[in-house]
């Protein structure tokens, strides 16, 4: 007999988390795909509108044939394509590369939960669009002269065996060079923190709701303030300064999207800083910058708490598939 195996919470949780992601950046997309003016990206930013259109149409599909409920996601309705340009065309260009890495990433690290075939063969599909969207992306900024590059270092001499622990250095004082693990950890997260900046920066003036407003504001201080941490780290370290990202931001204060995508799209990046200091804290040999990430992921969690609260008090909140609530079961026959 052949064996057909119910889906199992890891790849429920999977094919939940891509359906709402790509829902969300397909409207996000579709804004851009609208207001661009720069023909060398319409390939791509029609690709990046494909991508999101078949995660979410493949996981609906596998989801009906298990009567599994559709997330209600983004549609229609969290865009307004009538509103004019909030960002630039090159902030898109690079969204997009941005959007492409951590598809290509996410769809990577859940192979390894995945047992159904049906799972492994959309996710292993997914990877390799994404990869190919990010390579197209990367080629295009880069022939643009606009790919943000990570700090350079000299070439390594000789490899040798570590002799003490002043390696790990102290929370304060003088501390050893940087390692390009560590340096490249920084860049990252700085990344993160421009990207973020940017967009919450746009949402807070674009924003509906004035609750909405002053948590992208909040926002905004707070990935300017991380920002400057980790330059501040460079600067003291002697490395040069990498470029910035795009940050340019329209005088526009018609929203291209509902305040319930950009609370979403705000709580996605804040989860992806959260997930990235942690990466950085357990490559991270130098003591000084374990006291800058934990005190800086503190502050984070705190940001990303508030906004579920935020996002629960107007129901914009989905609720993820969750187990069976037993003891409410048993409640209900009293």
């Amino acid at each position: 007999m052949e064996h057909s195996p119910k889906l199992v919470s890891s790849e429920v949780a999977a094919l939940w988390s891509a359906y709402m992601q790509n829902s969300m950046s397909y409207c996000i997309v579709q804004h851009f795909a609208n207001v661009n003016e720069d023909h060398d990206s319409t390939d791509i930013i029609q690709t990046a509108l494909t991508n999101c259109s078949y995660v979410v149409n493949e996981v609906k599909l596998i989801f009906e044939n298990e009567n599994h409920a559709i997330p209600i996601g983004f549609t229609q309705e969290d865009v307004n394509l009538k509103a004019g340009r909030l960002y630039s065309d090159l902030f898109a260009l690079r969204y997009i590369k941005y959007m492409a890495a951590a598809g290509t990433a996410a769809a990577a690290a859940l192979l390894e939960v995945l047992a159904r075939n049906d799972a492994r063969d959309f996710f292993s599909k997914t990877s390799q669009m994404f990869m190919k969207l990010y390579n197209d992306a990367c080629d295009l900024l880069l022939k643009k002269g606009a790919f943000v590059r990570s700090p350079t270092i000299a070439p390594m001499e000789k490899a040798e065996y570590l002799q003490s622990e002043t390696f790990l250095s102290g929370l304060i004082g003088k501390h050893r060079p940087l390692t390009a693990i560590e340096l490249a950890h920084i860049s990252k997260n700085t990344e993160t923190n421009s990207i973020g900046r940017t967009f919450v920066s746009g949402f807070s003036q674009a924003a509906k709701s004035p609750e909405v407003r002053k948590y992208m504001e909040r926002g905004t201080e707070i990935a300017a303030k991380h920002e400057t941490v980790f330059r501040q780290v460079l600067i003291e370290d002697g490395v040069p300064m990498p470029s910035t990202w795009d940050s340019t931001i329209s005088q526009s204060i018609d929203a291209p999207f509902s305040d319930k995508l950009m609370m979403f799209q705000t709580n996605s990046l804040t989860a992806i800083s959260i997930a990235g200091y942690g990466a950085a804290i357990g490559a991270t040999l130098r003591k000084d910058l374990d006291g800058h990430y934990t005190r800086l992921v503190a502050e984070i969690m705190q940001y990303a708490n508030d906004g579920i609260k935020l996002m629960i008090e107007n129901q914009w909140m989905e609720q993820p598939p969750q187990n069976i609530d037993r003891e409410a079961l048993r409640n209900r026959r009293v």
